[in-house]
């Protein structure tokens, strides 16, 4: 219990081997790099030619969003499925940290956290701003439903609902689980 798992391979690869040292930073030799260029290409393309920039980012984000709305809703009703069936799974009664980890927080406390961490200010802005958004078709109506109906006020805060209820809560677990498990657990037997 509690000691670490050795490794299951053995290798002459050393982390970072291929790393370079600019400017004292230590960079991966090729990602970098790379990642660097695309993304200062993209800030001086858009900086050069602002707007065709906006036009073909805000085309894009609209097709995304009128293509691929049930794809969403689809894919946060995955995780709450998931995070639910963890729950009854064997993997559910892995103890983050090994088998002696004691927790730090109550559950009360721990859960306090969480909502003021992950809703905060956001409810304090999004809470009125998101359904009246919503509403009246400044960020577009869910489903495509015609502006200041009945109909409209009704998917507003159906949809404001969905967004800051349980779906969002579960792809949080499920991100925050994964990175736990290998960055605590997984060391841990």
């Amino acid at each position: 219990m509690g000691e670490v798992v050795k490794d299951e391979y053995q290798t002459d690869y050393v982390a970072g081997q291929d790393n370079i040292n600019v400017l004292g930073l230590d960079l991966h030799n090729w990602v970098f790099p790379v990642s660097a260029l695309i993304v200062v290409a993209f800030v001086i393309g858009t900086l050069m030619f602002p707007t065709p920039a906006k036009e073909l980012l805000d085309g894009a984000k609209w097709d995304i969003i009128a293509s691929f709305d049930w794809f969403f809703l689809i894919s946060a009703n995955i995780f709450v499925v998931v995070c639910i069936a963890l729950i009854f799974m064997p993997v559910g009664k892995i103890r983050i940290g090994g088998q002696d980890a004691k927790p730090e927080f109550s559950r009360p406390s721990w859960f306090a956290m969480l909502f003021a961490a992950g809703m905060g200010i956001g409810l304090m802005f999004w809470a009125v701003a998101e359904p009246t958004a919503y509403y009246t078709g400044w960020y577009e109506t869910p489903f495509n439903v015609e502006a200041k109906t009945p109909q409209a006020a009704n998917l507003a805060m159906g949809a404001t609902m969905y967004h800051w209820g349980l779906h969002p809560w579960a792809i949080y677990a499920v991100v925050a689980l994964s990175l736990a498990f290998f960055a605590f657990a997984r060391t841990c037997r």
